[in-house]
């Protein structure tokens, strides 16, 4: 009876238990939620742009790879040019000749051989002037005459100083060249003058003075040297700044004054304008042509 009572006992007690089981290692593993930050879909490059980027990269690419050896370009340029004349004589004062400034421009053709080297021509309109002033107290009277206009200029260009080989095109470039000037023909004007002048009370002396102006060549030249300095906008267009001093080969315009008093004594003088002086302006160049070569492994 006793081992019957003690074995019911441990059964109850065994029921009575609460059997707990660890399940830690066999849960499963948490879930973890990537944070994913993405672009904005209105920011993002639309397919045209991408592939508009991907040729530019690849003709970057390219071109690194190449060396510009030769272009062809159209160029307009517009500056101002000074041009004075020689006075022989200014007959007491009374005559002199000021050098005059006045807006220039042409249109031109070029070649370039290795980013180095290039020769340009084309149509300039830079008139020669020349000018006769007579005094006449406060506001004196002023004559002006001019050949035809224009002239053919061939120029040579030559790269030089730290930009030389500026693979975009920047730098100074020297300048030499002449130009072809048809004066054209014929007379240009004449005047007649006559003017008083008081010497003492009852002194009164009777002045005259004629001029006669012609084209004294039908073709001259002008000679030039400059410093050019460009840079490339893009791969096109190219600006540019020059200034150039000029030397006439040759007078193209010549002016004969008599100059008289009271019938008796007389002087001649005479004005002839060649064209010399300064020119300061911009250009602009676009490149219509160009001719690669494959770099030189270093």
């Amino acid at each position: 009876m006793s081992l019957l009572f003690l074995l019911l006992i441990l059964t109850v007690s065994a029921q009575a238990q609460e059997v707990v089981i660890d399940t830690t290692y066999y849960a499963p593993p948490p879930v973890v939620r990537e944070r994913v930050i993405r672009e904005d879909p209105d920011m993002n490059p639309s397919p045209r742009q991408v592939k508009r980027d991907r040729k530019a990269t690849s003709r970057q690419a390219l071109l690194s790879q190449l060396s510009e050896v030769q272009t062809w370009y159209v160029g307009a340029e517009s500056g101002f040019r000074s041009d004075g004349s020689v006075l022989s004589n200014s007959l007491n004062g009374l005559v002199s000749n000021a050098t005059l400034t006045k807006a220039s421009w042409s249109a031109l053709l070029g070649y370039t051989y290795r980013n180095a080297w290039t020769i340009e021509t084309g149509y300039s309109r830079a008139p020669i002037h020349l000018n006769i002033t007579i005094a006449n107290s406060s506001d004196p009277l002023v004559f002006t005459y001019r050949n035809s206009g224009y002239g053919i200029p061939l120029r040579i260009k030559r790269r030089i100083g730290a930009g030389k080989q500026a693979m975009n095109g920047t730098g100074f470039w020297l300048t030499g060249g002449a130009w072809l000037i048809p004066n054209g023909t014929g007379e240009t004007g004449n005047f007649k003058l006559i003017g008083y002048s008081q010497r003492g009370r009852n002194r009164i002396d009777t002045l005259r003075l004629n001029n006669t102006t012609t084209v004294l060549n039908d073709v001259t030249g002008i000679a030039e040297l400059g410093i050019d300095y460009a840079t490339r906008l893009s791969s096109w267009l190219e600006l540019g700044f020059y200034v150039r001093k000029y030397w006439g080969l040759g007078n193209a315009l010549k002016s004969n004054l008599d100059y008289t008093v009271n019938r008796g004594s007389q002087q001649q003088a005479t004005i002839v304008a060649n064209g010399s002086g300064w020119g300061v302006g911009v250009s602009l160049r676009y490149t219509y042509g160009r001719q690669y070569d494959v770099k030189k492994a270093m």
